[in-house]
């Protein structure tokens, strides 16, 4: 089909579902099924006074919370910036097909609204970079380049900051 054709209802349901991405193990980009039930999961449980996540009796540890929210935000911030810079470089552009396209390529789907082929080579390299983010994960590519602590011989006291 021809994806131009689509209404807006219908691309943005495209885009949302292009970055949720597939299920781990697959070769999907994106930010995988699971991470984004997480997520929900957690909003639910907070949103129910839980102080803890619990699914299928049994308790999800907080190292996965704070992972699946920590994907969920490097992922849109690595969006945010491919969308930015793709603006910058080819500003006649619809903003709609910019931001499609850079979806598509986060999650390395291959859907494009035949943009592709008009855009300039530095944003092309834009998409490439969003691609390999998406796919290799930017949790993944950030722990590449960060020195791992084994363990922290010391605990500052917790405090609880007001969040809405």
């Amino acid at each position: 089909i021809n994806l131009m054709e689509m209404t807006g209802p219908t691309i943005i349901m495209y885009i949302v579902f292009m970055w949720i991405g597939g299920s781990p193990g697959s070769t999907a980009g994106g930010i995988k099924t699971t991470t984004f039930a997480v997520a929900v999961l957690n909003a639910l449980s907070i949103a129910q006074g839980k102080g803890r996540l619990e699914i299928f009796k049994r308790e999800l540890a907080d190292e996965s919370v704070k992972r699946a929210f920590t994907v969920i935000t490097l992922s849109l911030i690595i969006l945010a910036s491919a969308i930015f810079l793709i603006i910058y470089f080819e500003p006649q552009t619809a903003f709609y097909r910019i931001v499609f396209e850079c979806f598509s390529a986060f999650g390395t789907v291959g859907l494009s609204l035949n943009l592709t082929s008009e855009l300039s080579i530095p944003s092309k390299i834009v998409l490439m970079l969003t691609m390999f983010a998406g796919r290799v994960g930017a949790l993944t590519i950030i722990m590449a380049f960060m020195r791992k602590i084994h363990s922290l011989n010391y605990r500052y006291p917790t405090e609880n900051i007001f969040i809405n």
